[in-house]
């Protein structure tokens, strides 16, 4: 008997043991990874959200993108390029791979009957984006805070955006590949990687023509020599890597380029939904040829008037303020520039996350919610015709582009106050001075040969 007790005893024991060993790694995991834990989960319910309303038809996937998929299917896939379409040949390539792809069965949404895997493909595409993005925020902020949390909490956010998920995953626009591209150019950029931030700007350039948006940053930090410009010869082999496929299946050299002037001859109309300064201004429809004629350089002298005023302010660009830099040079070029559509802004609704997260002002907070807002009432405008105040009708775009007015200027007048660096004087003395002893070392070399 004493045996059986002694035994059951042992066994308690080491019940016991294994239970309280068991228990303290589960905490230990728990408490260790606990930002991979969340993050894991808000990726899961964020993806079983955006794949839940994949199959919600819009004219832009299911009555465009669709019909160059079908005509993709009719010339074969070596043919791709030869269709009629408007977007760049790179992303014609990527529809191209979907075309040959197996097919399920068809399903019927409302009036609209269409490919479901093609639908679940194209979106799909899309949230991957979302997930590069949303990383690329992360790595952004936790370069510039060494903050973990704050990384890990831009990410979270990022993917929980409810105007950024109507976006991919029912509008089903790609908006997130080219501003997941800026984030990771802008990263290259505070790592003094400008090379490769070239090389990254050149594929943006070959995949989506809203890269032209961050080109004013990239000249301001030329100009102000945190970017070598010799080192702007990696546009081109970027470019020419979204070229390949269709060099491959057998264009001519120059018809990739065609799609630059097609897409800028696209659109003639002054704004299209856009809530930017166009929109704002209200030009009488009388008059619009006439000022649609010189918008485009009123836009570029409005957009190189603020970098002159930033430029001759000479901020010194540490990593916060490069960084407030970056956000507001990209989206202004959307508020000035014609021609825009209402999904411009998603660069910036994506980066006043990065902008909140590296200060400690708690009012930054409320910028992410301000242009929740401002590209929420301009996006359901355009896709159903719903306004944020029913009486003013359109006119309640209006609000979301005073919105964009207000951020963006609280945005300059932020990057103002940031300390400055050494005025250009100083600079031209520096440079003076470095030439005079260039040159002395130049003469000390011929004297000694």
């Amino acid at each position: 008997m004493s045996k059986i007790k002694s035994f059951f005893k042992s066994f308690c024991n080491h019940v016991k043991y294994y239970y309280k060993q068991l228990d303290l790694h589960f905490k230990y995991a728990i408490n260790r990874y606990l930002l991979v834990i969340i993050s894991v989960l808000i990726t899961g319910l964020s993806l079983y959200a955006r794949f839940s309303v994949s199959l919600y038809p819009t004219n832009d996937v299911e009555g465009i993108i669709f019909s160059w998929i079908r005509n993709i299917q009719e010339v074969g896939f070596k043919k791709f390029y030869t269709i009629d379409a408007d977007y760049s040949y790179f992303l014609l390539f990527i529809y191209a791979i979907i075309s040959i792809m197996p097919v399920s069965s068809t399903v019927t949404v409302g009036s609209q009957t269409f490919v479901a895997s093609w639908m679940y493909m194209i979106k799909g595409i899309n949230f991957v984006n979302d997930i590069l993005l949303a990383v690329g925020v992360g790595l952004i902020i936790y370069h510039i805070t060494k903050n973990k949390l704050k990384g890990f909490i831009g990410y979270w956010i990022v993917m929980c955006l409810p105007v950024q998920l109507f976006d991919s995953a029912i509008w089903g626009n790609c908006d997130s590949l080219y501003v997941m591209l800026f984030a990771y150019t802008i990263l290259l950029i505070l790592k003094k990687k400008d090379g490769f931030a070239w090389l990254l700007f050149g594929f943006t350039l070959g995949t989506k023509l809203q890269s032209v948006f961050i080109l004013p940053l990239l000249v301001f930090l030329t100009l102000s020599n945190k970017m070598k410009f010799y080192k702007s010869v990696l546009i081109i082999p970027g470019l020419f890597i979204t070229f390949l496929p269709t060099w491959i299946c057998g264009c001519s050299f120059t018809l990739p380029f065609k799609y630059f002037t097609t897409e800028l001859e696209r659109f003639p109309s002054l704004t299209l939904g856009c809530a930017n300064f166009w929109h704002l201004v209200g030009v009488n429809d009388h008059y619009l040829d006439i000022v649609n004629k010189g918008s485009t350089v009123i836009g570029l002298l409005l957009i190189g008037i603020f970098m002159a005023v930033l430029f001759v302010r000479k901020i010194k660009l540490d990593d916060s303020a490069l960084m407030k830099l970056s956000i507001f040079l990209i989206s202004i070029v959307p508020f000035f520039l014609p021609h825009m559509h209402e999904r411009y802004f998603f660069a910036l609704d994506v980066f006043v996350v990065i902008y909140a997260l590296i200060d400690k002002k708690r009012f930054n907070y409320i910028l992410i919610l301000l242009m929740q807002v401002s590209s929420g009432i301009a996006y359901y405008h355009y896709l159903n015709g719903y306004y944020f105040i029913h009486s003013m009708g359109e006119d309640s775009v209006h609000i979301a582009s005073f919105i964009n007015l207000f951020v963006l200027s609280y945005i300059f007048i932020d990057l103002l106050k940031c300390e400055q660096g050494k005025s250009h004087l100083e600079e031209a003395d520096d440079i003076e001075k470095e030439l005079i002893s260039l040159e002395e070392n130049h003469k000390a070399e011929v004297l000694e040969k």
